[in-house]
């Protein structure tokens, strides 16, 4: 993945293509966690905190076998292996928000389990619409790309939606 598709914040970089992908599992996960019900926030962190600890480790496998089949030798360097885990290592970003949500809920009982995951989904259906925005900018860089890549990134959330619907109402 080329630096023009990935969004930067300091240190911070999260390649677009993985913060869809991962965003998408994530609101996946809680959709069906928020149909089996949430018991507590600790259970709304976990839930949204595990499938993406997850996909770091398979990330992180994928990353080495990739190496091993470039190369024919397992990655030993330090800084071979520190830069698979590095790139693997930006899905845990996305793992922030609930976590705060979760911590600030919990804190302050603000709002229940349940409307906490709720907001995260809804907070990531919005971070879709903004990343395929400027996915779509940085691809073509015009207006219309970036309305392109911001209504395609809304209607892959609107699948996540549709999924909710299903198990609310089926």
């Amino acid at each position: 993945m080329t630096d023009t598709l990935a969004l930067r914040w300091g240190p911070l970089r999260l390649e677009v293509e993985h913060a869809v992908y991962e965003t998408v599992v994530l609101l996946t996960v809680l959709v069906v966690a928020l149909d089996d019900g949430i018991a507590d926030f600790g259970e709304a962190a976990l839930v949204a905190v595990g499938p993406l600890v997850a996909t770091f480790a398979a990330y992180v496998f994928a990353g080495v076998l990739a190496r091993v089949s470039r190369t024919g030798a397992p990655p030993l360097a330090r800084g071979e292996i520190r830069r698979i885990v590095g790139h693997s290592a930006q899905v845990l970003q996305l793992a922030v928000p609930p976590v705060v949500i979760a911590i600030v809920g919990a804190a302050t009982d603000l709002y229940t389990p349940e409307e906490a995951v709720d907001a995260v989904i809804w907070l990531g259906l919005v971070f879709l619409v903004v990343i395929g925005g400027i996915g779509g900018y940085r691809a073509r860089r015009t207006v219309l790309a970036t309305v392109l890549g911001a209504v395609a990134a809304g209607v892959v959330g609107l699948f996540v939606l549709l999924l909710r619907l299903i198990l609310e109402h089926g």
